[in-house]
């Protein structure tokens, strides 16, 4: 796969860097472009920047909610936006022959939404379902809960989707200033897949962005985010009939030189699924829970290791004990050679299967870009997982699996 490095400075396209993948097999077009910005933008309007991402599409330009969706489906195109704590994403994919009234609709979607009231209002009484939802599910109420303990007062310990109050309180003035800060930022990420070649690249970006107007100005740069919760362990009481558990430890940024050490490790611990030590010690041999994992968060400013499990409440202590012991153990004694052996065959031979399809592609090299990891990392990862050591993982292992640093959630009766 050949990725080319556009460099656009023209009206409408300021300064993009655009990373292009022509694949002329079939007649589709896949764009993925992020701004930096998201949730971190809020301030005190908690889920402002996610209910804006979620109205973009519910009326543009002259158009209300029906005729933009009736011109979306008259040309076969589909877009999606998405707000996390640190970026708001979007992407498009068109067919070819419809390209540049698809670029047209995006262009009006980003610079010229409605934000009509009787689709926010909608769409706000959907988030607030959704937030509801959430309330009485106790894996929704630990997550949200372990990011508040490892963050604190940090942006990324707030709520993404808000609250119920903080939703109500947004007016349609402050969806068009979020809009505009979050889309006139510097520097956005750009990636584009598919049947197009450099010069339609270039003319459907100038398309898509014209009315942008860049501004540093609109970045929040926030700072980095400390780790909090060390040693924590906070409960919160409900009448359910399985207590869950919720954990973290402080951890690197993806970009860091060691980030494929971190990951090797995390698939052995927790992230490998039936073959990882924690799934074994405690589901396969014990029996405490149906499944437990691990998983890698990567934020701009502040990661983390988080995992959770869900078991009866009896067996919670027994479940917990167990965790707390396989983390030290790998703390103290790394890994094996068969389990070092098996991740690296399974991480290399799965990373395949993440670019199948122009999306996948798309959104894999967005990510590359966002992380700063250069254009040629997809020939190298494979081989970066390769040379992991099991010296590399003992180190990495006794830097961040410190269980007394450990912050947890439990969720579940007062037993």
């Amino acid at each position: 796969m050949q990725i080319k490095q556009l460099k656009l400075s023209q009206s409408g396209a300021d300064d993009f860097e655009v990373w292009l993948v022509e694949d002329h097999r079939l007649p589709i077009i896949n764009i993925e472009f992020a701004f930096i910005g998201g949730a971190s933008l809020d301030a005190g309007q908690h889920g402002l920047t996610y209910l804006m991402a979620a109205l973009l599409d519910e009326g543009a330009g002259d158009m209300d909610n029906l005729q933009f969706h009736k011109a979306l489906d008259e040309t076969a195109t589909h877009i999606h936006f998405s707000a996390t704590r640190d970026i708001i994403n979007g992407s498009i994919k068109m067919l070819k022959k419809h390209k540049e009234r698809a670029a047209d609709l995006l262009n009006m979607a980003l610079f010229s939404p409605t934000f009509e009231t009787e689709a926010t209002d909608r769409v706000k009484a959907q988030i607030v379902a959704s937030i509801r939802s959430a309330s009485s599910n106790p894996s929704e109420i630990a997550a949200k809960k372990l990011m508040k303990l490892s963050f604190g007062e940090h942006v990324y310990g707030n709520l993404v989707k808000g609250s119920e109050t903080s939703i109500a309180d947004i007016s349609k003035t402050d969806l068009q200033k979020i809009a505009k800060r979050n889309f006139n930022a510097e520097h956005p990420y750009l990636v584009i897949v598919g049947d197009v070649n450099e010069q339609e690249a270039e003319a459907l970006i100038s398309r898509i962005f014209a009315n942008r107007q860049k501004s540093s100005s609109n970045i929040h740069v926030i700072p980095d985010a400390p780790f909090v919760g060390g040693g924590q362990i906070v409960r919160h009481h409900m009448d359910v009939p399985q207590a869950v558990v919720n954990f973290a430890l402080p951890s690197i940024p993806q970009d860091d030189d060691d980030f494929m050490q971190l990951m090797v490790l995390n698939h052995i611990l927790g992230g490998g699924g039936f073959s990882s030590r924690l799934m074994e010690e405690i589901r396969e041999k014990r029996g405490l829970t149906y499944g437990i994992h691990t998983s890698l968060m990567p934020l701009k400013h502040g990661s983390l290791i988080t995992g959770s499990a869900a078991t009866s409440v009896d067996k919670m202590p027994e479940t917990i004990k167990i965790l707390l012991q396989e983390v030290e153990k790998m703390h103290d004694h790394g890994v094996t050679d068969d389990e070092l052996n098996d991740a690296k065959t399974y991480l290399t031979g799965a990373y395949p299967l993440r670019f199948d399809t122009g999306s996948k592609i798309a959104h894999q090299l967005l990510s590359m870009q966002y992380f700063d990891f250069g254009i040629d990392f997809i020939n190298q990862r494979n081989g970066l997982v390769n040379d992991v050591t099991k010296v590399n993982i003992a180190t990495m292992a006794e830097r961040l699996l410190n269980t007394n640093e450990m912050a947890q959630i439990i969720v579940g009766p007062n037993e």
